[in-house]
């Protein structure tokens, strides 16, 4: 994998950033949803005329012989005024839902937003077997027409020789079945967020706390705690799913059945075949990523040595990883103040960019607080073009914090660019190359901190949280994409995910990838339950690849390569316009060039004499 070691550290360790500063603003920090509807009422009203508009979906039957037929039929299902309205009504029942899960306006909305894509599903079932009941060289000449010059891409499936859809009576029954489907998921999200009990922890002054995300994070962080308590609440953190550990095995298992039955339905042999698929990504990506994880175990536990060593202990925990060996502190940061750092880091990048980033920024579509209801983590999401991309955070002030609003904002001027530069059927990129971007953001602004830093205790702790994004974001992903394929693996071989083999191979896939630098508190191997993106069907893979490339593009940038800014911009601008490799190629990376680990073994053993100079 190309640079995946040598390069995150190389672009660390490169000259200053330089970058505009900006005054500080008071930036809007809630989600007004009234701008995508003032009331559920509105909503309704579009609700019920796109549930018409899906009738006339009739009409096309019997005329998608010819270009014109096939290109009227196209225009009216992707790229007009019915899929403008749904993603206006999928955008306001997701962000609102995102605010709080337990609302039962979003969850209504949520349910009909559900019969309305089983409808639409049944009432299109004719057209895709219709298009492919034509032989192929007819189907070639039609799609040569100039009508369809612009959409190249887009309509390639139609001109392959190896694609079999279902006929339109299979294609109305899975449409039919699929309101069935995604229940797991949802009642995982119900359970983990909403009704599972977080266990109690007494604190140093005699008072209880829910040991919740937040929580967990403050104990961990802390130099005022011992270890012996930073273990007990690692203990009682991970250790909440177990008395729901059956409940939640089954609950992956249904999901893992459906993603299956998925793929069988798309005439694939197995889910990670189908997922790569649905993505256009060269399965071979995915066999090097594992390939690289294994020859850099070893180089990744010399990190985690190294970082033992730097902090003078015989044995780590996990909660151990939260420790700096620097005693650097950045304190906490405003909101306002984390934004200005973050602009300033990413001025590199240029005006066109910067722009854009404060554009979304101070648009009122970004959430930062937490609060009691809102979902964890943070994300970006974009369905209506007629909005900027929303953003969500759970803003705290922390160092990492500050380094996820780089990470979004990626998400979100990709978003932005693609939007601005491609026709409609080419705006929305895939995760694949999402995480690309998000990435690449992320490192420049720790490259940037380093860089510009005041002190060597500061300039480590900027490194610190450099390699450590690489351990969490590569071997630790690519970890959780071993378990994930092998629990489908034994779906597909028609077996049932048992609770505790679940546990025991998440334990010891751990043990093989920490190699023992990390040893584990015994309730550590039932975290597995509690990861959502377990759910999303060969998705955490694609963190792991995004390092790896982000980290060869970032080198570009910092080392001041000529044409490198101007190649990662276009490739932005390209959104969705081609598959992974290629939209890659057009920021100087290849995702196929296959060098192996020891080609760069050397990085972790640069940064122990970084750590101990």
């Amino acid at each position: 994998m190309k640079k995946i070691l040598s390069v995150i550290l190389a672009a660390a360790l490169l000259i200053s950033l330089s970058a505009p500063v900006f005054a500080e603003d008071k930036l809007p920090t809630k989600w007004d949803l009234t701008v995508i509807y003032p009331s559920a009422e509105e909503w309704q009203k579009d609700y019920d005329k796109v549930m018409d508009m899906l009738n006339e979906y009739e009409r096309f039957r019997g005329t998608l012989n010819n270009a014109q037929g096939i290109w009227d039929y196209l225009q009216f299902a992707y790229f007009t005024e019915l899929t403008r309205l749904q993603n206006k009504l999928v955008e306001y029942a997701f962000l609102g839902s995102s605010l709080d899960a337990t609302d039962p306006v979003f969850t209504e909305m949520n349910a009909r937003l559900s019969t309305m894509n089983t409808r639409e599903g049944q009432l299109t079932a004719f057209a895709i077997p219709e298009i492919y009941s034509l032989p192929l060289e007819e189907r070639k000449a039609i799609f040569a027409d100039p009508l369809f010059q612009d959409y190249t891409y887009a309509v390639k499936d139609f001109t392959d020789p190896d694609k079999q859809p279902l006929g339109e009576e299979a294609a109305e029954t899975a449409a039919t079945l699929s309101m069935a489907l995604g229940y797991p998921e949802e009642v995982f999200q119900r359970m983990v967020y909403v009704e599972m009990p977080y266990l109690k922890i007494t604190m140093p002054d005699g008072t209880e706390r829910e040991v919740n995300d937040q929580t967990y994070e403050d104990i961990v962080y802390s130099e005022e705690y011992s270890d012996e308590f930073k273990a007990e609440a690692t203990r009682l953190y991970y250790g909440r799913a177990i008395p729901y550990i059956s409940t939640l095995a089954k609950l992956l298992e249904g999901n893992a059945k459906a993603a299956y039955a998925g793929a069988l339905l798309n005439h694939h042999e197995t889910t990670r075949e189908d997922a790569l698929d649905a993505y256009d990504v060269d399965p071979r990506v995915y066999d090097l990523l594992v390939e690289a994880a294994h020859e850099g175990a070893a180089d990744n536990q010399r990190y985690l040595k190294t970082h033992a060593r730097g902090l003078g202990l015989e044995k780590q925990y996990s909660y151990d990883m939260y420790d700096y060996i620097s005693d650097f502190d950045p304190g906490k940061t405003s909101y306002d103040d984390a934004v200005d750092e973050v602009t300033e880091a990413l001025g590199i990048l240029g005006e066109e960019y910067i722009e854009t980033f404060r554009s979304i920024i101070e648009s009122g579509q970004v959430d930062v607080y937490p609060s009691d209801t809102k979902t964890t983590g943070a994300f970006e999401f974009a369905r209506s073009y007629d909005f900027q991309p929303w953003v969500l955070f759970n803003y705290n002030g922390m160092s990492d914090d500050i380094s996820t609003i780089a990470h979004e904002l990626g998400h979100a001027v990709y978003e932005a660019f693609a939007t601005a530069n491609q026709p409609v059927q080419y705006r929305s990129p895939t995760i694949f190359t999402h995480e690309v971007a998000s990435t690449t953001n992320e490192l420049l602004y720790y490259s940037y901190k380093m860089q510009n830093a005041q002190s060597d205790d500061e300039r480590l702790y900027y490194l610190e949280n450099m390699l450590s994004r690489f351990e969490t974001t590569f071997f630790s992903q690519m970890f959780f994409a071993e378990f994930e394929d092998w629990f489908y693996q034994i779906v597909e071989d028609g077996g049932a995910l048992d609770p505790e083999a679940m546990s025991e191979k998440y334990a010891s896939l751990f043990d093989v990838y920490e190699g023992g630098e990390i040893l584990r508190v015994e309730e550590n191997k039932y975290r597995w339950a509690t990861v959502p993106h377990f759910y999303y069907v060969y998705y955490v893979y694609q963190y792991a690849s995004s390092v790896c490339y982000a980290a060869s593009i970032a080198e570009r940038i910092v080392n001041g390569e000529e044409g490198a800014v101007e190649d990662y911009l276009a490739f932005l601008k390209a959104g969705r316009s081609g598959d992974p490799q290629t939209l890659l190629s057009i920021a100087g990376i290849d995702p196929l060039d296959g060098r192996r680990w020891s080609d760069h073994a050397s990085c972790f053993q640069n940064a122990d004499k970084e750590v101990f100079s």
